[in-house]
């Protein structure tokens, strides 16, 4: 083992040395838990690398007793190339310091740093399952949100048409909270894959829950669709029991039993220490995982978050866990960890560090859910002043789309824009472009329920008609079964599969909104496919639909891969090929057939073959084929149940302005950020106060308060409404805190601090005050 002081100067020869409060944590002993609250830009993946490295270098924690997971799949790829790239450069330093005995020398240069085990938490799930099973035990096999929508629609709603039942339907429209804007099978099957989700997550006591008292002759609606739900949910699980599958839910439980059990004892053997990223965001399934892997290495664990920058209520993350990890460690191992808080931020200026504490402390009632004893950030210690936080509010949302478009335009194609102070506001000279920009909002949808274009969707007609143009990358903006590319190739597909649509009206199962957008998309695609100068992919079309192979002396194969008439097809759309957007959403298309090959009979085939199927009276396999396309490639993609998700999203081009929900830009950040705290809000109406002051809880509530009664959680103790609140000053924290150079806030006039219209966004407290209206810490433009 090398000293600390051998580590530090070794790092410190390639890199700062980490500040004092990093060195706590980095610092502290294998086996002392660690309870590290890490502001935005405070260096958290820089923390947690060097206490890895440490461990091995200084310690002498073997590198495959390490195990340190994070939230999400980039996150872990950063952390791993961290672990690697810096690793590396110091075994490479270490080897040839002449200060170092040669027996320190050979040991540094045996380590492997290969062996840490890192990843998401599902990921060393699979990979712990997978090495470490029993003999003649099959390994799980991970499906992914493509196919396990697509198995809950087909298997779970489809099946015995549940979809139409209306006291499932009134159930989940109560639970998603009364709106029937958008409300489809697609929405329905969404809310049951998160109650599914929920169930785990939560460890719900599930049997309790759907309970029902057979005898009972007067049993409600309620009683009535929570038989239905778990009718679905229990054919959604038998469908993956039969094949084989787990999901991510079912995976991080089957993880916990074994480990409850005592059946990973060889694993549990070899861990040393756990560290776990972005712990704000865990559920109660995943805690008693980590739980129970800190047993097996007595109580090593180290956790890294920031309860201010929970944003996955969603998604079953229930941030007290977080806030309360002290006393929730300390009974179940007898002992307190250390608190480490992270607070100096190097990633924003000084204006913007000030604005982001500020907004923290707005709201009284907000400092009841935080951390204990939190600190404010701090400035990095050659932070700049930087740019005053500024703020551009408008009349209406054209106008203002109008003027942001040009002071975008200006900044990062003209010759930038000089502020009423005398500051300028330009480009990076060395490769400074578009996407050193992005645009944050509550939601990047381009149109509202009534079909007026939002802020995204003016913001792309006017940059497209700036000279030069400038383009934006939104490609969540639209639905996706609503996008007009989406829809021509689309419809392609259903022609050349089933021309006129023979077999989609045999094919039992297809919601009526589904048969709607078929009929949208063959029309879009009919029209398109006549336009001049397309005769080759007329010609191709008719080839498929014909199935000709239109070459002598060939004849068309018994089976052939959809996939081949997806990529055939491609060849005719380049925006699918050669633009950012079309390029996800053709992504969308080649997953679903990746789900469709897994789960299907026919594996993603389309069959020509005469021959009667046995299992279905009157069809042939070729009509069966085609029915099994319907309702596992494209009938999930036309009932809004797939959707283009982060996942699909790595990188953002240069090139083009990124606009973004504000759940997608976590972990992110711009040089200079635009958020949107209220151009959809000309009054204080009803529909849209989730999304700016809170009246109720919305539909993650609602799911709370719904199963948290049947979990050892028990309710909430918060109302819906301050959850609702608290996740709202959350989102914004984590929006105001991306920027490193410049904060631009934007809305409408009556969104003004003090306005017409109660905002959070704007600096109102949720008991109805406002200390923005006498004191704007923002200059406007």
């Amino acid at each position: 083992m090398i000293t600390l002081e051998d580590f530090y100067r070794a790092y410190g020869s390639f890199r700062p040395l980490p500040n004092d409060e990093q060195r706590e944590a980095i610092e502290e002993a294998p086996d002392r838990p660690l309870f590290i609250v890490a502001g935005p830009g405070s260096g958290k993946t820089t923390c947690l690398t060097l206490r890895i490295l440490k461990l091995i270098l200084v310690d002498g924690i073997p590198p495959n007793g390490i195990l340190a997971t994070t939230f999400t799949v980039k996150a872990a790829a950063e952390l791993r190339s961290r672990i690697l790239g810096w690793g590396f450069k110091l075994l490479d330093l270490l080897k040839e310091d002449s200060q170092l005995m040669p027996v320190e020398r050979a040991r540094v240069s045996r380590l492997d740093l290969n062996q840490v085990v890192t990843g998401t938490i599902d990921s060393i799930c699979e990979q712990v399952l997978r090495l470490h099973r029993d003999p003649g035990v099959q390994p799980p096999v991970l499906v992914d949100d493509f196919v396990a929508k697509t198995l809950m629609l087909r298997e779970g709603l489809l099946s015995s048409r549940r979809f139409e039942d209306p006291d499932l339907d009134q159930f989940l429209l109560n639970v998603s909270g009364g709106s029937k804007w958008g409300w489809n099978v697609g929405a329905k099957n969404n809310l049951i894959q998160a109650i599914w989700d929920r169930r785990f997550h939560d460890q719900v006591g599930w049997e309790k829950f759907v309970e029902i008292d057979e005898e009972d002759d007067d049993r409600s609606s309620d009683d009535e669709a929570r038989r239905v739900l778990s009718e679905v949910i229990s054919s959604y699980e038998n469908s993956l029991t039969e094949r084989g599958f787990a999901d991510f839910a079912v995976l991080e439980q089957r993880l916990l039993e074994r480990l409850c059990g005592g059946q990973l004892t060889d694993f549990l053997s070899q861990i040393r220490v756990v560290l776990v990223d972005e712990y704000q965001d865990t559920n109660l399934l995943q805690e008693r995982i980590y739980f129970e892997l800190a047993k097996g290495c007595g109580g090593a664990l180290s956790v890294v978050g920031d309860d201010d920058q929970s944003l996955y209520r969603f998604r079953g993350a229930t941030v007290g866990l977080f806030r309360d990890f002290a006393d929730r460690y300390r009974s179940n191992f007898q002992r307190a960890p250390r608190k480490v808080f992270l607070k100096t931020n190097y990633r924003s200026s000084r204006s913007i560090v000030d604005f982001v504490n500020g907004y923290a402390g707005l709201d009284p009632a907000y400092q009841s859910v935080r951390v204990v004893g939190k600190p404010e950030l701090l400035p990095g210690p050659v932070a700049s002043v930087g740019v005053p936080v500024l703020a551009m509010f408008r009349p209406d949302v054209q106008t203002l789309g109008r003027d942001l478009a040009t002071f975008i335009h200006e900044v990062f194609r003209g010759s930038g824009v000089t502020l009423p102070d005398g500051t300028r506001v330009e480009r990076h000279a060395n490769g400074g472009d578009l996407g050193d920009c992005a645009v944050l909002c509550s939601s990047p949808a381009e149109y509202n329920g009534g079909g007026d274009p939002r802020l995204p969707s003016v913001l792309r007609s006017e940059l497209g008609a700036k000279l030069p143009a400038v383009e934006v990358f939104n490609p969540r903006g639209q639905d996706l079964e609503g996008i007009d590319v989406v829809g021509r190739f689309g419809g392609l597909l259903l022609e050349c599969l089933d021309p006129g649509g023979l077999v989609e009206q045999r094919t039992s199962g297809l919601a009526p909104d589904v048969l709607a957008t078929f009929q949208a998309w063959r029309r879009l695609a009919v029209n398109f496919a006549s336009g001049p100068g397309r005769e080759t992919l007329l010609e191709f079309a008719m080839g498929w639909a014909n199935r000709d192979p239109q070459r002598s002396g060939w004849s068309w194969p018994k089976s052939v891969p959809v996939l081949d008439l997806v990529y055939g097809l491609v060849h005719f759309f380049p925006e699918l090929h050669d633009d950012p957007e079309g390029q996800v959403y053709l992504e969308v298309f080649t997953r679903q057939v990746g789900a469709c090959e897994l789960i299907g009979k026919f594996k993603g085939r389309v069959v020509t073959d005469p021959t009667r199927d046995p299992e279905e009276r009157g069809v042939t396999l070729s009509e069966r084929s085609i029915m099994e396309l319907y309702r596992t490639f494209l009938g999930p993609i036309a009932s809004g149940t797939i959707k283009v998700n982060e996942e699909l999203m790595e990188t953002f081009p240069r090139d083009r302005l990124s606009i973004l929900s504000v759940h997608q830009s976590k972990g992110l950040e711009f040089p200079l950020v635009v958020v949107d705290v209220g151009s959809d809000f000309k009054s204080n109406h009803q529909a849209h106060a989730f999304k700016r002051f809170p009246s109720r809880g919305g539909p993650p509530h609602s799911l709370e308060d719904l199963m948290r009664p049947y979990t050892a959680l028990g309710p909430e103790a918060r109302s819906g409404r301050d959850r609702a609140f608290d996740d709202l000053y959350r989102q914004f924290f984590v929006a105001f805190s991306r920027p490193q150079d410049l904060l631009l806030i934007v809305g409408l006039d009556k969104s003004r601090p003090g306005g017409a219209v109660r905002n959070v966004g704007t600096g109102w407290s949720r008991d109805g005050v406002c200390p923005w209206q006498a004191n704007r810490p923002f200059v406007e433009i």
